[in-house]
């Protein structure tokens, strides 16, 4: 068998041959979603993506008999640097045929740019942060996988873990089909509303940017003592803010306010993977135009909920639960409004478990898993 060779995007390397593992990876896989060429080329970019104003990346690819046949991100985040570890190092956009010695020279590669930067360890899979694609799919590859979440094949796991890297946490996602009732949760949902101090209340999309802002704040706040977590940066938030306004509407957020005081959020975002899944990472001639309409006209049948949280000062309170209550209640409302296929609650750590549990009594069984690992650099 041919020797496996690795070479960097932009030395050797090009952006094309990166692009084009994962659907050789998944050549046979009917729930792959292949991600739009355009999109992926604007994450690597230098002046696009703002992972790269606190970070900086390695794009390996490896090659057999000259065809690319894998590819590894290794990348520093200096705010995870600042806030955990001085010495971490992460990986991602792991893909690869099902070839021990292609996964480990990948992995090889990594390491040795990490540990030319000081990196004593190397976790993920982040691609390239905590707020994007994060963890390992090892559980759920029986469907397509929402906007954002992680695609693998089965023997993944295998070969990242044949690479020297033991796994340290899983992340859970839930998927909820039709409308439950839910009457535990509606009673909790209708007390909390008769105290008067608390009450509901949409984004105002005339104030679209500042309403994304208040979103961050209250999932930096709420999500602060999670496992790994990097709080959104400024220019992450700018990005997030560019990417939904073009489409996004009021019913798919809701504020928990206390006394006036916005203090819980949950939203939700059309899942995009549903709609391009037959586009074959093209946007031209005419795709853009079925997104844009798709997504404009509220025709999306999937959603994702990304983002779900209270501020830490009214977590432990009594009516924690039933600020939840509401914000889901209200989620099941207007989801009885319209028709859907379903609503995913990703991703929520396993070790979480009030929000495991809350997730469960909604959705029942946890509908995809997902792992993340980590190995020494010596």
């Amino acid at each position: 068998m041919a020797m496996v060779t690795i070479r960097a995007v932009g030395e050797g390397a090009s952006i094309g041959d990166w692009i084009s593992v994962p659907p050789l990876v998944h050549r046979d896989d009917p729930h792959f979603v292949r991600e739009l060429d355009l999109k992926e080329r604007m994450r690597l970019s230098r002046w696009f993506n703002p992972f790269f104003r606190f970070g900086e990346a390695c794009l390996f690819v490896a090659y057999r008999n000259g065809r690319p046949v894998g590819r590894l991100s290794a990348q520093i985040n200096h705010l995870h640097r600042q806030r955990h570890d001085p010495h971490s190092g992460h990986f991602g956009f792991f893909a690869s045929i099902d070839d021990a010695d292609v996964a480990l020279t990948l992995f090889e590669a990594a390491r040795r740019w990490l540990k030319a930067r000081d990196a004593t360890s190397i976790t993920g899979p982040f691609s390239f942060t905590i707020n994007e694609e994060a963890g390992l799919l090892i559980d759920g590859f029986d469907e397509p996988a929402a906007m954002l979440m992680n695609q693998a094949r089965p023997y993944s796991r295998a070969l990242i873990e044949a690479s020297g890297l033991t796994g340290i946490q899983d992340t859970l996602a839930f998927r909820l089909r039709g409308i439950p009732e839910l009457p535990t949760l509606n009673k909790l949902a209708a007390a909390a509303e008769r105290s008067g101090a608390i009450r509901l209340r949409p984004v105002r999309l005339e104030r679209f940017d500042e309403e994304i802002r208040l979103v961050i704040d209250i999932f930096n706040s709420a999500w602060s003592a999670n496992w790994e977590f990097v709080p959104f940066s400024e220019s992450e938030i700018q990005s997030l803010a560019r990417e939904l306004k073009p489409f996004y509407a009021a019913e798919y957020g809701r504020f928990v306010e206390v006394d006036g005081e916005a203090v819980g959020v949950l939203l939700a975002v059309p899942d995009i993977n549903s709609v391009i899944r037959g586009f074959d990472g093209k946007l031209l001639p005419f795709n853009w135009w079925r997104l844009l309409s798709q997504l404009r006209s509220r025709q999306v049948k999937a959603f994702r909920i990304p983002l779900m949280g209270i501020r830490p000062k009214y977590q432990r309170s009594p009516i924690a639960a039933a600020m939840i209550a509401m914000l889901v209640r209200e989620f099941l409302s207007e989801a009885r409004r319209q028709t859907f296929d379903w609503a995913e609650f990703s991703w929520i750590l396993e070790t979480n478990r009030p929000m495991v549990q809350i997730a469960q009594m909604i959705a029942g069984a946890a509908a995809k898993r997902y792992r993340f690992f980590r190995g020494p650099i010596d």
